[in-house]
């Protein structure tokens, strides 16, 4: 049997780590929650031992177990202002969506008007919505009307954005086409810079609804009597930060179930458009 010369050796090496990073890479894509999970679960083994080795108190931070059993405990009282913090999110991010893709539709169709309203848009995004919170409960009053418009307050503005720039980025070829074969506006609009701006519209659909989540919670701090945002200043007042962590844990739980929706609407959505 002839020995490999160097050349030789040095290619089955590099055949060789070429196919294992293939097979990490395989992993990665058939797996893509692997990672974050295990780095979660080592986050939560650190904190445990932190807490343990440290005697940490429990109303400074409490063990991981601690949490979990609080959670077990007050599933029913959980689920209950989940479901209110859940409508109330839906209601502004549905608001968010049907009124931001109708203001970017009027935007593109007269430029006239999108250059008079867009900086206004602008402008409002400086205002921080924590602080015209409290005048939305002295207009409208406590309750999930109010932290559904805070909600659709802040998830308006990516889903103009994204909408408007998705419809502006249309080349100028192909509305020249579309003209040259005597297409009229509105038709330019349905069949090219709709279509072709959908890709931006879900992006801004993604945004929002995960900004939608955090106006009902900013909604629920100033003036309600229920919800998850509710619930962590009654546990922040009585000290029981075991339940303060177990309710953000449903509302981490919430706020990605919603995103991953949106973005599972959204795959299917531009499946079907090619």
């Amino acid at each position: 049997m002839s020995t490999p010369t160097p050349e030789q050796t040095v290619a089955v090496d590099l055949r060789t780590r070429s196919k294992r990073r293939n097979r990490r890479n395989s992993i990665t894509r058939r797996m893509p929650w692997l990672a974050p999970a295990l780095t979660l679960v080592v986050v939560i083994i650190l904190w445990q031992i932190v807490v343990d080795v440290w005697e940490v108190p429990r109303y400074l931070l409490p063990a991981p177990t601690a949490v979990w059993n609080s959670l077990i405990d007050s599933f029913g009282i959980l689920m209950k202002h989940a479901g209110v913090t859940l409508v109330e999110t839906l209601v502004g991010f549905l608001l968010s969506a049907v009124v931001g893709i109708l203001l970017a539709i009027v935007m593109v169709m007269w430029p006239v008007v999108g250059k008079a309203i867009f900086p206004l848009l602008v402008a409002s995004q400086v205002i921080p919505k924590v602080a015209i919170a409290p005048l939305l409960v002295v207009w409208i009053g406590t309750g999930t009307p109010t932290s559904s418009l805070i909600a659709f307050v802040m998830a308006f503005f990516p889903v103009v954005v994204n909408a408007t720039l998705g419809m502006q980025e249309v080349g100028s070829s192909s509305i020249d086409l579309f003209r040259s074969m005597r297409a009229s506006k509105w038709q330019i609009f349905r069949f090219l810079q709709f279509p072709s701006a959908l890709p931006h519209i879900m992006t801004g659909l993604q945004l929002a609804v995960a900004f939608a989540i955090v106006g009902a919670i900013v909604g629920e701090f100033v003036g309600s009597n229920s919800g998850l945002g509710y619930l962590l200043i009654v546990a922040q007042g009585n000290l029981r930060m075991d339940l303060l962590f177990a309710d953000l844990v449903v509302l981490t739980a919430l706020g990605l179930i919603l995103y991953y929706s949106v973005e599972l609407i959204g795959k299917l959505a531009l499946r079907n458009r090619r």
